[in-house]
């Protein structure tokens, strides 16, 4: 299961989405509101998505399958849906006047084919990813290039012959994204637009807006890029916490895994003004704070990792 936060009218919810089994697993979507603590469960997913992407735009959630499969029970078709939240309401404990709804197939993904592919079907994952403006941005391991999807038009389009520069999901932070960057091994500031194109190479679809991307990268006030790994999330303009990950078991090699300790690192950082970001051309952290935290659970074993993929994603 993948989770988001989305601002709905009920106020601030936390949603979580996906399955690993297609019958009788249950609600595939389940609401936390975090003023009342309740928990609601709310509609099925139109395919079962385990761990989908997950991108809000206003009162609606995108999911979008990870690694499409062709056969099977999991991930399977339909590989993109939304889930709009716009009317839903909380009667008896549960989500009402709401559905998932099927969107077109990112044309990146496999479609249309041969026997022989279809009996050894391609491996596709989604590498990148991003919510920009009224769009969403993708990028596969398997097909070079971006494709972009319009949240008005609801159509897909090629973007871009380059790949998107980071690895798992650009965060929004302030006027930039915040992602691992693919090249650097390290958190990157991304300043992503989406704009009228010039001349499109031949590739990229006709009449397509062109995509620019400039990297600021993360230093501290001694100038010193900031290593720090890929689990993360903003924290708006101000700064950001990095996650990692570790065993605490008493026993190594037990099946149960119980104990893990998280260590977070916040960031603070400066200002981040258009002017201000022209004249430095990187993000400076101001300060850093590193904590950690003991998971445990003696009833029920624990993912692995626990605490991190419900945060960062």
């Amino acid at each position: 299961m993948s989770f988001v936060a989305v601002r709905s009218r009920h106020g601030p919810w936390i949603v979580g989405v996906g399955g690993n089994a297609p019958i009788d697993y249950g609600p595939e979507t389940i609401v936390f509101d975090t003023r009342t603590h309740q928990v609601i469960p709310g509609p099925k997913l139109l395919s079962t998505k385990f761990r989908p992407i997950l991108l809000p735009a206003g009162e609606k959630i995108y999911a979008l399958t990870r690694d499409p499969a062709i056969k099977g029970e999991i991930n399977f078709v339909p590989w993109f849906e939304v889930l709009d939240l716009s009317q839903a309401r909380v009667v008896s404990g549960r989500l009402v006047d709401c559905k998932w709804e099927q969107l077109p197939r990112p044309p990146c993904f496999p479609w249309e084919l041969s026997p022989r592919h279809y009996i050894f079907p391609p491996v596709v994952w989604v590498r990148s990813f991003a919510a920009v403006s009224s769009c969403i941005l993708v990028s596969t391991d398997e097909q070079k290039g971006t494709h972009m999807f319009n949240l008005e038009t609801e159509q897909w389009a090629k973007l871009d012959d380059k790949d998107l520069p980071f690895t798992g999901g650009a965060a929004p932070h302030g006027p930039l994204f915040l992602g691992f960057s693919t090249a650097a091994k390290k958190i990157t500031a991304y300043k992503i637009t989406v704009c009228a194109a010039d001349s499109p190479s031949p590739s990229i679809t006709a009449g397509c807006p062109s995509l620019s991307i400039v990297e600021f990268p993360m230093v501290d006030e001694a100038g010193e890029e900031v290593v720090s790994n890929g689990k993360f999330v903003s924290l708006g303009n101000h700064g950001f916490c990095s996650f990692r990950c570790r065993t605490d078991d008493l026993v190594l090699g037990t099946l149960e895994h119980t104990r893990e300790l998280v260590t977070m690192r916040t960031y603070g950082t400066e200002d981040l003004s258009q002017d201000h970001l022209k004249s430095i051309r990187h993000v400076v952290i101001s300060n850093q704070l590193e904590q950690v935290y003991s998971v445990r659970d003696s009833l029920r074993g624990l993912s692995w990792p626990s605490l991190v993929d419900v945060i960062s994603l």
